[in-house]
């Protein structure tokens, strides 16, 4: 009888243990499923798929069913309730929409994801300039130039660089100003940029964030302050982004690393 009655307690506690886990595991929220590790793992692609699935699921679980506390559960449905208003804002170019929206990026990264030191530069080479995109160099620029100027940076750059010139441009038949991929090859290379971890990973960031919720290439450069230079020439793509004053944006021949 008393070995009946001790199985019987152990039992119940193992069952009483297994029951505190599971409830543990729901109330920590951590992601389910292990990411499986290969050669495409770290690219822009798949960390842009693991980005828009964290964020739906995110907005769309149901805190009712996983044993939260009154106060807990209402701090979760303050953020899902921001989060959800942060996607919709983003997608009408708030600007504190898109950096609420980034900075959960980041810590998705960082935090669940896994990127680090040795990984981050198998989604863009940072430390090899020669396999750089000309689209990888201009956001490079923009992001350190923004890091000092604010929305002032695309500004600066164009006046440092005299780059609100009339060009001629292989295939057109009129001048028109615009930022070539090969000026802003120089200008890197002039630069001399150096990168902490940080900063790659926001640009990183900005890449997923543009191809998910902004707008594609133009995302950043939508935000600038250029009225004081010209909405006429901004370099984006292969060749050239064309603006007028209007702020109509036509993207000419588009070649770049998503």
């Amino acid at each position: 009888m008393l070995i009946n009655f001790i199985l019987i307690i152990v039992v119940i506690l193992g069952a009483g243990m297994l029951l505190m886990r599971t409830i543990t595991k729901k109330k920590e929220q951590k992601v389910e499923q292990e990411i499986e590790v290969d050669d495409k793992t770290y690219t822009l692609e798949k960390m842009t798929e693991f980005v828009k699935k964290r964020l739906d699921e995110i907005t769309k679980i149901n805190l009712y069913d996983i044993g939260l506390s009154e106060e807990e559960l209402k701090r979760r449905k303050k953020k899902k309730y921001e989060l959800k208003k942060a996607l919709k804002g983003c997608t009408y170019g708030d600007v504190n929409d898109k950096k609420y929206v980034k900075e959960l990026i980041y810590d998705l990264l960082l935090k669940e994801y896994g990127i680090d030191e040795t990984n981050i530069s198998k989604a863009i080479p940072f430390d090899i300039p020669s396999l750089l995109t000309d689209q990888d160099k201009f956001d490079i620029l923009i992001y350190m130039y923004k890091k000092e100027f604010a929305y002032e940076a695309l500004t600066q750059l164009i006046k440092k660089y005299n780059l609100a010139t009339l060009k001629y441009i292989s295939g057109e038949t009129k001048p028109s100003y615009v930022i070539t991929g090969e000026e802003i090859s120089n200008i890197f290379e002039k630069e001399q940029l150096v990168l902490s971890f940080s900063d790659k990973l926001n640009v990183i960031v900005q890449r997923i964030y543009q191809h998910y919720k902004g707008y594609s290439s133009i995302d950043e450069v939508r935000d600038m302050n250029i009225d004081g230079v010209s909405r006429r020439c901004i370099w984006t793509s292969r060749i050239i982004l064309i603006t007028s004053s209007t702020n109509r944006w036509r993207l000419l021949r588009p070649s770049i690393r998503k």
